[in-house]
């Protein structure tokens, strides 16, 4: 009896520390939402659970029909969402009307009030992203860096390197995050973004087309137009566009 319970002493850490994080660093593809949610929205999961700095975070692949009535949304007050327009036109309020193409990008603080609308002629798809961080909610640290914001993919200036090209969208404290930091890649064909590397940071990558390929540890994950890739702190990854042509990707950097 005692020698079994110095094992499970011995292991109990080891169990602990291997169920902090739920998410499983590796590549989910795009689910075409069919379940209708409270308000009317579909909707399908393509990842949840706790992550090195989220108590939940849940990646759902979202429509709305076309011309559709006024959907209100309110973002529960420990939580912060993240959209990206996969496809079609949204229009969002808030304090004034956002009309948002594909690759267009809302943040919204917690307690934030919004309008969703598809004005497109065919459905609009789009990802949320919701995350509760496992420190306490700072509203005013979100407030004093700008609250909630929309950003149109339209208006973000594509800046040109040698490997393709960057947009920047954002980079700055949220009430969840010390640092969030998003930007969309374009990447040349056959050509690695960087040599496999690893940083503190989780990070998403948000495949918007082209074919990639990524390292993370010592596997190969492969992902297309909608692949969402998830790789936790400190994990070794590095990406690669191994198609035809350009390919463009969403990253995004949380801690």
């Amino acid at each position: 009896m005692k020698k079994t319970l110095f094992i499970i002493l011995f292991l109990a850490p080891s169990f602990v520390f291997a169920q902090q994080d739920s998410i499983t660093s590796g590549v989910f593809s795009w689910k075409e939402p069919v379940k209708q949610n409270s308000k009317n929205i579909l909707t399908a999961v393509l990842f949840e659970g706790v992550t090195y700095d989220m108590d939940w975070l849940q990646m759902t692949a979202n429509a709305l029909p076309p011309f559709g009535i006024k959907t209100k949304v309110t973002v529960p007050g420990n939580e912060e969402q993240l959209l990206i327009i996969r496809s079609g036109n949204l229009t969002i309020g808030r304090d004034s009307s956002y009309q948002m193409r594909a690759g267009s990008v809302a943040l919204f603080m917690p307690g934030e009030t919004f309008l969703l609308q598809n004005t497109s002629k065919g459905p609009c798809r789009y990802y949320i992203m919701k995350y509760r961080s496992k420190n306490p909610v700072d509203i005013e640290r979100g407030n004093a860096a700008g609250g909630s914001l929309v950003k149109d993919w339209s208006k973000i200036d594509f800046e040109l390197n040698e490997k393709g090209g960057r947009r920047n969208f954002f980079e700055r404290p949220t009430a969840m995050c010390k640092r969030f930091e998003i930007h969309a890649t374009t990447l040349k064909e056959g050509l690695k973004s960087h040599d496999p590397h690893t940083h503190r940071a989780e990070e998403i990558i948000l495949v918007i087309d082209g074919k990639t390929e990524m390292q993370i540890g010592d596997k190969f994950y492969k992902g297309t137009g909608g692949s969402v890739y998830y790789l936790g702190s400190n994990v070794l990854h590095g990406i690669r566009n191994n198609g035809a042509g350009d390919c463009t990707y969403f990253a995004f950097q949380f801690e």
